[in-house]
């Protein structure tokens, strides 16, 4: 068992305006020491260290009156570690007898997330947690206690958001509450220690409702796509964005942040890992690509948009504002200014580029998804022994240019 006793430092360095110091829990632990901050100060002439007690002084019944309560607290809690006190050092006694007695009923859930998300870097990620707060805070209004949420608790909150037009966000929505309770549970609980605050796991028994499968609905077909390659820009802006959506086209439909932060070429390749992944990716860039590529080179990195845009959230806003268009910031959008009414934004590249490699080109569905990166979650074990054959990721790009051609 740990030891407790009443102290006060000495020094000057430990004292007050007015001469007194504060009265210190000191725990020792094997062969280690530690010191809790109280509420309580008095002279140092006043206090007996060895003794641990006031002597003199104004209030020295209630003082020690205090102090026997603290350290009986203290005491209690140590008794209750039991064995699990020997894989403690001292400063884990020290956090483990100041933590907060607080059961899910006291713990609220937007409490956590307030503090959660300012750790938070990822902007994503962020919206992606604050949509699903926001909907949790109509549906169940200021307060939520860990407690309330239940599997019952979950199917009813899914319910409310269908039943307001929330659809395939659903998908969306439960995967974030989900990453944020798992996030509470590893802040609150300390299984090593037996401390477990949030005993429960409710997204156990409930099953995240699958999101429906709408990237063909992102795609342009053959002929929408010549009529955008022909277009004649009426101004920079038209221009540069038609160059950017180009661009991600003939890099195999790669994502706008990750063409945002793209390094030089090398041997003819681009290298990166996606962020949406972390995947190692390489792609051979091609004549179509090089030529936009030296109209807007950059001075450290492969394209000169970082040192255009501080952000790559303002250099998507910028490229899908020209594309579809903006009323609020009176941008007519190329895709309008054509008679093709589709709300095309950066990410329909990948998946235009995937539709017409599989139905134009015939390429066979493995083969495109070698091309776009995508996991087989069958296969995980195999692909960890295979290396990539970026041959058959080139020959497949460049019959997708050639179609365009």
């Amino acid at each position: 068992m740990s030891t407790y006793k009443a102290v006060v430092l000495k020094g000057r360095v430990h004292e007050k305006s007015d001469g007194s110091t504060n009265i210190k829990i000191r725990i020792t632990h094997a062969r280690a020491v530690n010191y809790i901050p109280t509420d309580l100060y008095i002279l140092p002439a006043d206090f007996d260290n060895r003794q641990g007690i006031a002597t003199k002084g104004r209030n020295v019944e209630f003082i020690n009156m205090r102090i026997t309560d603290i350290l009986h607290t203290y005491r209690k809690k140590d008794i209750e570690l039991g064995e699990k006190r020997n894989l403690m050092s001292v400063a884990d006694i020290k956090r483990f007898l100041l933590k907060k007695d607080e059961n899910p009923n006291q713990i609220d859930f937007f409490d956590f997330y307030n503090e959660f998300i300012k750790s938070v870097e990822s902007k994503g990620t962020i919206r992606w947690h604050r949509s699903c707060v926001d909907n949790l805070k109509k549906f169940v209004g200021k307060k939520l206690p860990f407690a309330h949420i239940n599997p019952l608790f979950l199917m009813r909150f899914e319910s409310y958001m269908r039943s307001n037009g929330v659809d395939n966000g659903v998908n969306n929505a439960m995967r974030s509450f989900r990453a944020l309770f798992n996030k509470a549970k590893e802040h609150y609980n300390e299984e090593d220690f037996g401390l477990i605050k949030i005993p429960h796991s409710p997204f156990q028994k409930y099953k995240i409702p699958q999101a429906s499968v709408r990237s063909k609905e992102h795609t342009l077909t053959l002929h929408e796509m010549m009529k955008f390659i022909n277009y004649n820009p009426c101004n920079s802006g038209e221009e540069f964005a038609k160059d950017m959506f180009l661009l991600m086209f003939f890099l195999i439909g790669i994502e706008a942040k990750d063409l945002f932060y793209l390094n030089n070429e090398v041997n003819g390749r681009v290298s990166y890992d996606r962020f949406k992944t972390g995947k190692e990716y390489s792609i051979k860039l091609e004549h179509e690509a090089l030529l936009i590529i030296e109209k807007y080179k950059g001075r450290e990195r492969l394209l000169d948009v970082i040192d255009r845009y501080t952000e790559h959230d303002t250099f998507i806003a910028f490229v899908n504002n020209q594309l579809h268009g903006s009323e609020s910031r009176r941008v007519s959008g190329i895709f309008p200014k054509l008679g093709i009414k589709k709300a095309v934004t950066t990410k329909w590249a990948k998946h235009t580029w995937a539709t017409l490699a599989r139905n134009n080109c015939r390429i066979n569905k493995d083969d495109v998804a070698l091309c776009l990166g995508h996991e087989d979650s069958d296969n995980k074990v195999t692909d960890m022994y295979v290396k990539y054959d970026y041959s058959i990721i080139d020959k497949s790009n460049r019959m997708v240019l050639d179609l365009l051609n």
